[in-house]
Formats: C-alpha cells, sequence, structure tokens
C-alpha cells in the first residue's frame, strides 16, 4: 500500500513539475521581443533562386510591425503558407529564437530540365513547372522542338530522369530535340556529331549499345570522325562519318 502511494505521489510531483516548467518556458517564450530575421537557404550553394530580400519582403507585407513586437504576433502557419507560395519554393519552416530572430528556413525546388517553348519553363525533380528566373540560371538538360505537355507527362520526362540521374550521361547529354514525329535526338557535349535516339521506345538499350560505342569505340577512332550516330535500328548502331 506504501509503495503504491509512493508511485502516486512522484507521478503528482513529476506532472506538476512538468507543468511549470512548460509555464515557465511558455512565458519566456512570449517575452521574447523579435529584432531581426534570419533566413537560412538550405541548398544555396547549388541553387540561387530564393534569397534573403525575397524573403524579408513578404515577412515585412505580411507583419509590418514585426520588429519590436513579441513572437506570437506571428502566425507562423501563415506565413509559411505565404512563402511556400513562391514558385521556387519547395518547403519552409519558420520558428523564432530565444535570442529574439525571426528564423526562415528555405529549401528550393530543383529543376532537371529547361523546356525551350513559348517563354521557356523548368520541370523540377518532382515533374512539375516552374518559370524562369531573372536572377539565376539553372545548368541543367536543355530539349527544345515539338515539346508539349502530354508529351512530358507521357514519355520526356522518364527520358529526362533516366540521364540526370545517370552520372555518366548527366555530365554527356546537353540537349534533347524532340521532332515533330515524336522522335530525340541528342546533342552531347563532347563531340560534334548528333545521335539519333529515333522513338523513346527500349530508348535504355539504345543508351547501352551508345555506351559501348563510346568507351570501345571512340576510344579508338576519336570523338569527332563521325557527324551521325543512328540507334533507331535493333542490335546495331550506324555511324556516318563526316565528309
Amino acid at each position: 500500500m506504501l509503495r503504491k502511494i509512493t508511485v502516486i505521489l512522484f507521478w503528482i510531483l513529476l506532472l506538476g513539475y512538468l507543468f511549470v516548467s512548460f509555464s515557465f518556458v511558455n512565458d519566456k517564450k512570449g517575452a521574447i521581443i523579435l529584432h531581426e530575421i534570419k533566413v537560412k537557404i538550405k541548398d544555396s550553394l547549388d541553387s540561387g533562386f530564393v534569397c534573403f530580400k525575397d524573403v524579408e519582403k513578404i515577412v515585412k507585407k505580411e507583419y509590418p510591425d514585426w520588429k519590436g513586437n513579441s513572437v506570437y504576433a506571428i502566425n507562423k502557419e501563415i506565413l509559411e503558407e505565404k512563402i511556400n507560395q513562391v514558385p521556387y519554393v519547395k518547403k519552409s519552416e519558420v520558428y523564432s529564437s530565444l535570442a529574439g530572430n525571426l528564423v526562415v528556413e528555405i529549401h528550393q525546388r530543383n529543376p532537371i530540365v529547361r523546356v525551350l517553348h513559348g517563354h521557356g519553363y523548368y520541370i523540377d525533380e518532382e515533374g512539375k513547372k516552374m518559370p524562369l528566373s531573372t536572377k539565376f540560371t539553372s545548368r541543367v538538360l536543355v530539349v527544345s522542338g515539338a515539346v508539349n505537355e502530354q508529351l512530358i507527362k507521357e514519355e520526356l520526362f522518364d527520358l529526362v530522369k533516366f540521364i540526370t540521374n545517370d552520372e555518366f550521361w548527366r555530365s554527356q547529354i546537353t540537349q534533347i530535340h524532340v521532332t515533330s514525329g515524336k522522335e530525340y535526338i541528342l546533342v552531347p557535349r563532347v563531340g560534334a556529331h548528333k545521335i539519333e535516339l529515333g522513338r523513346v521506345d527500349h530508348y535504355q538499350k539504345k543508351f547501352k549499345k551508345l555506351y559501348a560505342l563510346y568507351t570501345n569505340g571512340f576510344s579508338k577512332t576519336g570523338w569527332n570522325k563521325y557527324k551521325r550516330i543512328n540507334l533507331k535500328y535493333e542490335n546495331q548502331v550506324v555511324c556516318t562519318k563526316k565528309n
């Protein structure tokens, strides 16, 4: 019986302590006065779509009297929603520090291809469109020609992901051109040739043939001997020499 009473008293004291502690922390947090905005862009070394001034402008527009005010004057969820509406932001997190800083962490969207159609746009790694930026140009694979959203969704995006996810092809292929007949022509970084991939069917097998040509054939003959490499035909690669 005594042991049971001791356990009950222990939990009562522990809950009381936790309640007092949380109340103290909340009171202290409520007394924090904001005096500075800190923006942390997690992937700033890779992309420069979002900068400090962009975020500061949103904060000041939503809360013009943020400075000198309590942290409780800022609705962090609403502020995150506003920041997430920026087309280059993938995710944001807003919180305050005990030093009186309003901290905004930004994760930018990651484009993997630039589409040269109309005014142009990017497609990110999730397959979503994002506009071009006047502040930053991402060095990614370029797609030109007869491109539309349906083609991108049905077949082109898979081809782009295949190229960008492979270290060798990502460094070698710089552009994909789509003909009106939905055939694909690849432009390499090294060499003066064009690669006629043909239709997208069995593209992985075609890239295997091309890789064999690059590693076994071009290592002996050189990269500038041919003007065209045709991968359309099964089990063979047709190379056209320069005149």
